[in-house]
């Protein structure tokens, strides 16, 4: 049965308002520059596959190759990110994290599961049950071409 478009309306206030909450935007880290939001995700991307290239980065977060070269490019001039041979069957210049953004990245991933942490146990537990499957959704959505 398909569902509405009420009903999907409401999954993705849901899930905008949990990034939200858990998005260290704007927090000062120990430890970590103020990463935009597009920022983590490219460097999330990045640290899940080592050799991506912008293009294969751009696709799967859906983001404008141009935006996310640009923020490589940033990324880069930080420290945070540097070039190596595109992983294989990618044509191009590939990229993998830097030391330092190992560290801060796993600075932004504590504060993500302490702010989840202040959930209660049981609502956590029949969430995160399910993160399997959102991250395939996201995937799957990334991957529609954007109009």
């Amino acid at each position: 049965m398909p569902l509405s478009a009420e009903q999907l309306d409401e999954f993705a206030d849901a899930v905008i308002s949990l990034a939200h909450r858990i998005d260290p935007r704007g927090r000062e880290l120990p430890g970590v520059r103020r990463l935009t939001s597009g920022e983590i995700m490219v460097l999330h991307e990045i640290a899940t596959d080592p050799g991506s290239t912008a293009t294969t980065v751009a696709r799967r977060i859906g983001l404008q190759r141009s935006n996310v070269s640009a923020t490589l490019h940033r990324l880069e001039s930080e420290e945070l990110v540097r070039r190596v041979p595109a992983r294989t069957g990618d044509r191009g210049i590939g990229f993998e994290l830097t030391p330092i953004a190992h560290g801060e990245l796993d600075q932004v991933r504590r504060h993500r599961s302490q702010r989840l942490q202040t959930a209660p146990a049981d609502i956590l537990q029949a969430a995160v049950a399910h993160a399997h499957t959102l991250s395939r959704l996201a995937r799957a959505v990334s991957a529609l071409p954007t109009s």
